[in-house]
């Protein structure tokens, strides 16, 4: 079982348990095999059980939980099947800007739709050449009467293809001052210009779709601007912050499954006449699999711990995302091994998967080599 710093986890957990023994793992391996599409009516099943609006404000149609309890929910979803917990991170990731940034107005229209999955969001931000830079935005809003007229295109946006809602980070053109300030606009994605489809052959994560967006003079309000012009920069990263360690949830989920699936396997592999659970060379790998395990899920637990004392965790988050994605590399890898063929062919167990799954922990949310960055720079500074 896994270690809880808090007692509100546990429950989460056998909450979590039940709902995947019935909604997750009957279909989870038919979702990863089929062509990308996005699984509008299992995404609906998880805003229902109540995952999609977790830790939104209660106040606005979310269920309200701290960043510790959020984080277990991560971990347990994504032991169960990596895809669907990053379908419900996504929300999460996406509506933070408007429910900490957004005004009362903007509060109310937005963030109970997106809680209750009536509303698709999506955090929209990386470019071509503004993925680690992400300061270095092309997309340009204009200011043309009381509208903002955008146009530029995103790229590895997840729900962007079917996101009905976009949080959405671009230069602001002031035409009077002759400067750009990068700031946040929402935009309803059914505005004209406004074109996205699904980036396809994904490694890993692909129930959890893709998409590159296109922006052709899409027209959105002043009012739908989150915060004062030029903030969006200081919006992103801190809305980085808190995802990172929800990265880092997942990573931990994905290293235990692997954890758990090797041990089980190891004690019922028969060669040399005994479970090669009595190997040495077996033995090691389980013992370091399990030691680095618990480091990483303690370091998550710590990160946000911090954050729901309102304490600024940017280093935390950072270590805590590239400790555990790294764990759940060696695990995975690990796990491949002590599981040899039967691991390496999908049709027999879920390591393949897993294997897959995982790598893409290391990348998003910001690299392993931009968190060691931001660890060194807090430290240096």
């Amino acid at each position: 079982m896994a270690y809880n710093l808090d007692e509100k986890q546990q429950p989460i957990r056998d909450q979590i348990k039940k709902f995947a023994e019935k909604e997750v793992l009957p279909v989870c391996m038919e979702l990863d095999r089929r062509k990308e599409s996005f699984p509008s009516e299992y995404y609906q099943k998880l805003a229902k059980a109540g995952y999609v609006g977790f830790a939104m404000p209660k106040e606005y149609g979310g269920g309200g939980h701290d960043n510790l309890e959020y984080i277990t929910m991560m971990e347990e979803l994504t032991y169960w099947d990596a895809p669907t917990g990053l379908m419900a991170a996504i929300p999460q990731l996406a509506t933070f800007p408007i429910f900490a940034y957004g005004t009362e107005e903007q509060k109310k229209k937005y963030v109970p739709k997106c809680a209750s999955g009536e509303l698709i969001p999506s955090f929209v931000l990386t470019e071509r050449n503004a993925g680690s830079d992400a300061s270095n935005q092309s997309t340009v809003a204009v200011i043309e009467g009381d509208h903002f007229v955008i146009n530029g295109e995103k790229i590895f946006i997840m729900h962007g293809d079917v996101c009905t809602l976009g949080v959405l980070f671009c230069k602001i053109a002031d035409k009077e001052e002759n400067r750009t300030r990068i700031s946040s606009i929402i935009i309803e994605t059914d505005t004209p210009g406004w074109k996205a489809r699904t980036l396809e052959h994904k490694m890993g994560m692909r129930a959890a779709t893709t998409g590159l967006i296109t922006l052709e003079n899409v027209k959105a309000p002043l009012e739908n601007q989150l915060g004062e012009t030029g903030r969006g920069f200081i919006i992103a990263m801190n809305t980085l912050d808190g995802a990172r360690i929800g990265v880092a949830a997942q990573a931990v989920g994905i290293a235990q499954r692997a954890l758990d699936e090797s041990i089980k396997y190891a004690k019922s592999r028969i060669a040399f006449g005994a479970p090669i659970a009595k190997l040495q060379a077996i033995q090691w790998m389980i013992a370091d699999m399990a030691t680095r395990t618990e480091a990483a899920r303690l370091m998550a637990y710590k990160a946000a711990s911090e954050q729901d004392k309102g304490n600024r965790v940017s280093m935390e988050a950072a270590q805590a995302k590239m400790y555990a994605t790294e764990v759940a590399n060696f695990c995975v890898d690990k796990a491949m091994q002590i599981h040899s063929g039967y691991g390496y062919i999908g049709e027999f167990s879920i390591i393949e998967k897993l294997y897959r799954d995982q790598r893409v922990t290391e990348i998003y949310e910001g690299t392993n080599e931009i968190q060691r960055l931001v660890i060194a720079n807090s430290l240096l500074r």
